[in-house]
Formats: structure tokens, C-alpha cells, sequence
């Protein structure tokens, strides 16, 4: 149904509207691509980095993601500490996690799993981004990589693109028989699946029909059309036509019942696993998010004059404290074993004499360099403020409200739609639905009811989204959605005389449209 991973990234440049962004994260997985994926929607702006075919850092240009916003908007800094933590590390040269983790605001574990959050949330707005430009480049070294589950992002991003997105990607024949792909990954172990979602997989191993599936109790047509259209991308779900035409593979033959199923993944015996100790959990957090910005001696923890004999001890001091075999969660297995290679890389590269003295002589050109003088603090943090509030959701939202005022409603729309790129809260989707209507009632009616429809989904408390829409619908002349509307947002704002007028109109006049017939 769509075309080989390989071919997807045949193209090094393309849009979103023609390859979907779904497809494109796969592709890279199956792949193992390292590179970076630049992702360009008017002037918002993201970078994402993958490693092996994994995304493990997103580097973005609006300011609700960075970390320090998101760290306000989650309550563990204010805004005040925000300001002073940036110049601090303006003034200093340091990254402000190593800042936080530094200075007790946040340990090193909660910074990492914070770090993970945060990723998934710049990627999966990116399923919002239907019209970007993408562009595949080199791969990029990344300082603290954060490793996320690809398959994971792609089902959930799916449920989460716009309606109009879906039906032009995926739009198979009813009559289509599908069923789960016996050589595509097992949707049961790759995905967190809930015990409806489970219905729906064991349905498929029946080989129904799409029309049989968008017809299941207990979903709506749009939730089964997403879960298929993700499973289908992710190779756990085919037709089965397709399935049926491959040549039979022949089963391999079976180990030796005596010899382990995988040796490699033999755990110790007589020994706890450290995943519950926190102390090793924080110590793993800490080295795994600053390994790669440190040099052989930082990495080791030892001084320029070391010498041999307590270069060894040690090497072997820091291998012994995490060991991967030690750790019963994958997540933990893979931080201890990057970890046990950048130790080994480390001891090795001062274990030689001419590496030796070059990082030495490094380490004493990037200290001279540090004394000299940084940055400007105040200067650096002028240019952040200049650089975030022109990408900021609520000020380019508080833009198109002025102009709304003043009658510029293509001013306006510009500025609403910019800030539902940035941010696609209730709120705004609603601001720009209805100056989308006014700018246009006849040729953009229809699309405004639907995105109001969906601006109340997004918010439904939103009093302003579901009066907006009792007038459009007015507008056009559905005076059924129009009453509804108006009874909801008279709800939320009880005793405002134009929706109690509201209701009565509409429902006049939907009494009288049914009297016309």
C-alpha cells in the first residue's frame, strides 16, 4: 500500500503534503539511518537527529519547547528562575540541564526523563505540520542523544494528524481485505496497546474487510481509519492479497535444547538488579546525559598528571559501578553499554602516549579560552528575546487579535494561523475557524464549521470556540448544530442575553425548516 522504506528515502528533499510524515519516521527506522531530518512550515523550524534509525534529539526554534519554558509550564521552575538559571549560563558557557542538575533544581534521572517527555511532544507536533518541507542531511554528533520508540510515535502522532491529512493518505477500497503482516513487527510487543485496541488486532487475524473494521462497535470510523493507517505504515498490518503472493519462507531449524535461546542475554544469577537502587539510577542518568561533552579525562574522572597504574584502576573503577548485565530494563542496558564503550574509547585514547599529550594540550587551549572571557550575559540574553518572542504562540495570537479589532482580517488570519503552527491550542484553532469565516462566508464556510468542530474537541470548555460555531452554523443555515452550540456555550457563560437569543432563533428556525418539507 505505500512504498519500501528504501524508495521513501531515495528522495533527500521533499513536502509533507506528498510524503507523510508517518511514512518518513518509519522509513528512517527500518533503514537505520543516521542523519538529520530538517522540517521547515512558513518560519517554524525543527531539526531532528537520528542515530541508527532512532530519533534521539530535536533541536526547535519555537519557544514553547524550549527546555527552560517547558520547565515553567510544568511547574518546576518559575518564571523568575527561568530568567536567572539562562543568564547564569550565558555568563558561564554551560548548558542549562548541566545547570540544573548542578545547582539540586532537578536530578539527573528526573532531567532525563523530562529530556525523553519533551522529545516525543516536538515530535508529535510535527503530524501537525501537513504542508512542511522536509530535507534529509548528514548526521550530526548530539551531546545527550534521547532514544524514543519510533513505532510508539507513529501510532500515536497518527492520532493526532488532521482529518483532511488522513483521508488523503489512506483511503482504501472497502472491499480491501486486511490482515496482520506474519513478517512485519508484532503490534502487541512494539506498541502500549489498551484491551480495545486488542479487539481490534484480534479481529484482524480474521481477515475482515475495511468496510467489516470502520463498522465495529465500540469505535468510531476515524479511530479505526488511524489505527489501520498506522499499523499499515508500520508493517504490522497488509493486505492480504499481498501477504499471500510472497514466496513461503521455510522454517529455521531450532537450536539445541541444551544451548541457551541467546547466551549474550544470559542475566548474572545471586545478584540484585539496579534498577531499584536510586542512587545508580541517578549516577547512570548523570554520566549518560553528559558523556559525550566531556574529554577522555572528564569521562574517566581523572587529572592530566594521571599515570598509568590509576589510569587503570580507574577504567575499571567505572565499569564496575554500572554494569549493563546488572540492569534488568532494555532502557538501562542501552545507557550502561554506551557508557562501558565511551569508558573503553576513553582509556584507550590516554593509554597512548601522542593521544595523551594531544588531549592534554586541548584541555589546556579550552581552559585559556574559558578564562579569557565568554559572552556578553546580557547581550546573549537580549538576543533569546528577540529570537523566542518572534516565535512565541501567545504573542503572535495577542497580533491577531489587534488586528481582528481593527478590521484586518487577512492580517488577523496570518497571525492566528501562525500561532496554531507554533501551538495548536483550542483557542486558537477557534480565532482562526471563525476570521477564516468572516473573511470568506461562502468559499471558506465549510471548512471553518470543521475546524471549530474540532476547536471544541481540542478545548471543549472553551466558551468562545462553541459560540463561534452557533454562528457559523447559523451562517449556513444548520440551525440543529447552531442550537446545540449555543446551549453549550450559554453553559459556560450562563446569563449572556445573545446566546439565550441564540437558542430561540435557532430553534425557530430549525422548527420552521422542518415545516418547509
Amino acid at each position: 500500500m505505500f512504498p519500501a522504506p528504501r524508495d521513501v528515502l531515495k528522495a533527500k528533499e521533499g513536502s509533507l503534503g506528498s510524503t507523510p510524515f508517518a511514512l518518513l519516521l518509519h522509513a528512517i527506522a527500518v533503514e537505520e539511518r543516521s542523519c538529520t531530518l530538517e522540517l521547515k512550515l512558513r518560519n517554524l523550524e525543527k531539526r531532528l537527529a537520528f542515530e541508527e534509525g532512532v530519533p534521539v534529539a530535536c533541536e526547535s526554534n519555537l519557544l514553547h519547547e524550549s527546555l527552560g519554558h517547558s520547565l515553567v509550564e510544568k511547574g518546576k521552575l518559575t518564571a523568575a528562575q527561568q530568567h536567572a538559571l539562562l543568564a547564569e549560563c550565558a555568563a558561564q558557557q554551560k548548558d542549562l540541564g548541566a545547570l540544573l542538575v548542578e545547582k539540586q533544581v532537578l536530578s539527573a534521572f528526573d532531567l532525563f526523563k523530562h529530556l525523553q517527555a519533551a522529545l516525543a511532544h516536538r515530535i508529535l507536533s510535527v503530524f501537525h505540520w501537513t504542508d512542511a518541507a522536509w530535507k534529509l542531511g548528514p548526521a550530526q554528533d548530539v551531546a545527550a542523544p534521547i532514544r524514543t520508540n519510533t513505532a510508539r510515535l507513529v501510532y500515536t502522532g497518527v492520532g493526532q494528524m488532521p482529518a483532511e491529512a488522513l483521508l488523503k493518505h489512506f483511503a482504501p477500497p472497502p472491499s480491501l481485505v486486511l490482515t496482520l503482516d506474519p513478517d512485519g513487527p508484532s503490534a502487541q510487543e512494539e506498541l502500549k496497546l489498551s484491551a480495545k485496541e486488542l479487539r481490534l488486532i484480534k479481529e484482524l487475524k480474521g481477515r475482515p474487510t475495511v468496510q467489516h473494521l470502520l463498522g465495529l462497535s465500540g469505535f468510531t470510523p476515524d479511530e479505526v481509519a488511524r489505527r489501520l493507517f498506522a499499523l499499515t505504515v508500520l508493517g504490522m498490518v497488509s493486505p492480504a492479497q499481498q501477504v499471500d503472493a510472497r514466496p513461503k519462507k521455510s522454517s529455521p531449524s531450532r537450536p539445541p535444547a541444551s544451548a541457551p535461546a541467546n547466551a549474550a542475554s544470559a542475566k548474572p544469577s545471586g545478584l540484585p538488579f539496579l534498577d531499584a537502587d536510586e542512587a545508580t539510577t541517578q549516577l547512570l542518568a548523570a554520566e549518560f546525559l553528559t558523556h559525550r561533552t566531556k574529554d577522555p579525562f572528564d569521562v574517566l574522572g581523572v587529572p592530566v598528571t594521571v599515570d598509568g597504574v590509576a589510569l587503570q584502576r580507574a577504567f575499571l573503577a567505572k565499569c564496575a559501578a554500572l554494569p549493563p548485565g546488572r540492569f534488568a530494563q532494555a532502557d538501562g542496558q542501552k545507557k550502561a553499554e554506551a557508557l562501558l564503550l565511551a569508558y573503553a574509547k576513553a582509556f584507550g585514547a590516554l593509554s597512548e602516549h601522542e593521544s595523551f599529550q594531544l588531549h592534554k594540550k586541548r584541555r589546556e587551549v579550552a581552559q585559556a579560552a574559558k578564562q579569557s572571557g565568554g559572552p556578553n550575559p546580557a547581550r546573549a540574553a537580549e538576543q533569546m528575546k528577540i529570537r523566542t518572542q518572534l516565535l512565541d504562540a501567545d504573542s503572535q495570537f495577542q497580533t491577531g487579535l489587534e488586528r481582528l479589532k481593527t478590521g484586518n482580517l487577512r492580517g488577523a488570519l496570518e497571525h492566528f494561523e501562525y500561532a496554531c503552527d507554533i501551538e495548536p491550542k483550542g483557542r486558537f484553532l477557534a480565532y482562526l475557524a471563525y476570521t477564516r469565516f468572516k473573511d470568506s462566508p461562502v468559499g471558506q464556510g465549510s471548512k471553518a464549521l470543521a475546524e471549530l468542530a474540532q476547536a471544541c474537541e481540542v478545548a471543549p470548555d472553551c466558551e468562545e470556540a462553541w459560540a463561534f460555531r452557533a454562528e457559523v452554523a447559523t451562517g449556513l443555515g444548520r440551525h440543529d448544530e447552531a442550537e446545540a452550540a449555543w446551549r453549550r456555550a450559554s453553559k459556560l457563560g450562563p446569563g449572556k442575553s445573545r446566546y439565550v437569543d441564540g437558542i430561540k432563533h435557532a430553534a425557530a428556525a430549525a422548527k420552521a425548516s422542518v415545516g418547509r418539507r
